[in-house]
């Protein structure tokens, strides 16, 4: 009898059901696949999986046209068969695209149902392209505030930042073959990990004390490196990852789950020098977990991906009424801007640009982690 799959990658709406598709070739057995949307025709062009056709009753097998609210509904109406989709798995790996009706819509639902059901859900969610207009950032906006309170972890991927990663005159698909790169070298990482015979082994209980907390700033990245110095190149190439440069990726995290795979000449040495790389630069001082695996077929190869989480952030205190008295010395009088707050500053709405990965709009002294001089 075949073990069940350790994690089940969800593909929600159009361009989360394409992603997956594209990836599910590359994916190891560990990985089980389903479909969501509301699109019967994409559903039928998806390939095998537990498909799951939403909104039925609501949309007669057509897409959302872009209504989240109508995306909404068409999960709700399948909540039942959602719940059995989920039954008994681990991990769940969501990945949508937000901005049109059915990811907006439905991506909190169906996070929120995988996570009663008792999996750990880690959520990828692309985000428009600056020129589709301020209406589906905006629901792409709204959207992902509610999909962090369902959901374990979340990564947000801008679509801008894959025009930066190719040639102006290249066409779309290399760009969407980088973020596959990416995204799925990440997820093979994370999937090998629970496989047996690793020689650092975890289990997905490990990833649920990493994402203990809905809503957490999470991390993700990928890198590969090849020859001589191969573990170091890697670990260099995951921190350059343009997935943990994006606006809004958070810089440091607390804790931290590193996946180093190898041909049979990896050594021991090789895989904790790439853990220490990652940690210089991403933090993990709280717990981090390694696996690491040999996987003949990559040779002289090395591959690394990295799995971070930090606890929310608090909420502002409320504001006091009118008229109240402010002696108390544990009230906050003001606070001051934190690094994740100024990253950006007024480029936030803005294209990305992107220079080794990094965001170079971001000042130099802030990139660098400078810490400047108190004025005198």
């Amino acid at each position: 009898m075949a073990s069940p799959a350790s994690i089940l990658l969800v593909g929600l709406g159009g361009a989360g059901c394409a992603m997956v598709t594209r990836l599910s070739a590359q994916l190891p057995g560990e990985v089980a696949v389903a479909l969501l949307d509301t699109d019967a025709r994409a559903l039928a062009a998806g390939g095998p999986g537990a498909n799951l056709q939403l909104g039925r009753a609501q949309t007669r097998g057509m897409g959302t046209g872009g209504e989240a609210a109508l995306g909404l509904a068409s999960a709700e109406a399948e909540e039942p068969a959602l719940r059995r989709l989920f039954a008994g798995v681990p991990v769940v790996v969501l990945v949508t695209g937000l901005g049109g009706g059915t990811g907006s819509g439905a991506a909190a639902t169906v996070a929120g149902l995988a996570a009663e059901a008792g999996a750990t859900v880690l959520a990828f969610a692309t985000m428009p392209f600056s020129h589709e207009g301020e209406r589906r950032m905006r629901q792409a906006n709204e959207a992902a505030a509610k999909l962090g309170q369902k959901c374990h972890g979340l990564v947000v991927v801008h679509n801008d930042l894959l025009l930066q990663q190719v040639t102006p005159d290249a066409p779309l698909s290399e760009s969407f073959a980088a973020a596959d790169a990416w995204v799925g070298g990440a997820l093979r990482g994370l999937a090998s990990a629970f496989a047996p015979g690793a020689l650092i082994a975890v289990d997905p209980a490990a990833l649920r004390s990493l994402l203990a907390t809905p809503g957490s700033p999470t991390l993700f990245a990928f890198g590969a490196g090849q020859g001589e110095g191969a573990a170091l190149k890697a670990a260099r190439a995951a921190t350059d990852c343009p997935l943990a440069h994006a606006p809004g990726a958070v810089a440091k995290v607390a804790s931290l789950f590193v996946h180093v795979a190898g041909g049979p000449a990896m050594t021991s040495t090789e895989a904790f020098e790439a853990v220490a790389a990652v940690r210089t630069r991403f933090g993990g001082e709280t717990s981090t977990i390694l696996c690491a695996r040999l996987e003949p077929a990559l040779g002289d190869r090395i591959e690394v991906s990295v799995l971070g989480a930090s606890l929310p952030a608090p909420k502002p205190a409320a504001k006091p009424k009118k008229g109240a008295k402010g002696d108390d010395p544990a009230q906050p009088i003001f606070e001051f801007a934190t690094e994740e707050s100024m990253r950006r500053g007024l480029f936030g709405g803005t294209p990305m640009t992107f220079i080794d990965g990094q965001d170079v709009d971001v000042p130099a002294y802030i990139r660098k982690a400078v810490r400047l001089p108190p004025s005198p």
